[in-house]
């Protein structure tokens, strides 16, 4: 499967790399968890409503699980943890969590493999990825569209 990226250009004035061009993924739309349901139905024995109601509740129980300090591990997927960020305090006694806690983010690593041969953990996720420019894609579009449609023309025209 192809990843579809944009490149982009650095305008930061005191970067090191301002000027240079950059890939950053490019979305190109967004699938929630009906169309996730309606997928999983296609490729299982289970109904789209049973696939859909334990869809909706993982995100809770993973959220309940972290919250109680468990690493929630997802096979074929990967592990969800709570990573904090605080600030410093120079003793034990002065630490207050509601002040000094400022950030608490969800981490997720991928699941990986060890691949013996080459001695790297490629990642399940992105196993057998290649890359499009989304910009290339969509001027041949333009392209094929503009062509179709002087084809069109020339079949019209007496």
């Amino acid at each position: 499967m192809s990843v579809f990226y944009k490149l982009t250009q650095n305008k930061i004035a005191n970067s090191k790399s301002n000027g240079k061009w950059f890939a950053h993924a490019a979305i190109v739309g967004s699938v929630g968890l009906k169309e996730m349901a309606d997928l999983i139905q296609r490729n299982c024995s289970m109904k789209r409503s049973d696939v859909n109601a334990v869809l909706t509740e993982l995100p809770e129980v993973m959220r309940d699980l972290m919250q109680k300090g468990y690493r929630v591990n997802v096979n074929g997927l990967g592990a969800f943890k709570f990573q904090v960020y605080s600030e410093g305090t120079d003793s034990v006694s002065e630490f207050n969590a509601l002040k000094h806690i400022n950030r608490v983010k969800v981490v997720f690593m991928p699941e990986s493999d060890y691949d013996r041969a080459t001695g790297s953990r490629p990642k399940y996720l992105t196993q057998g990825i290649s890359f499009t420019d989304i910009n290339s894609l969509a001027a041949k579009d333009a392209l094929d569209k503009k062509a179709e449609e002087q084809a069109e023309q020339d079949d019209v025209e007496p």
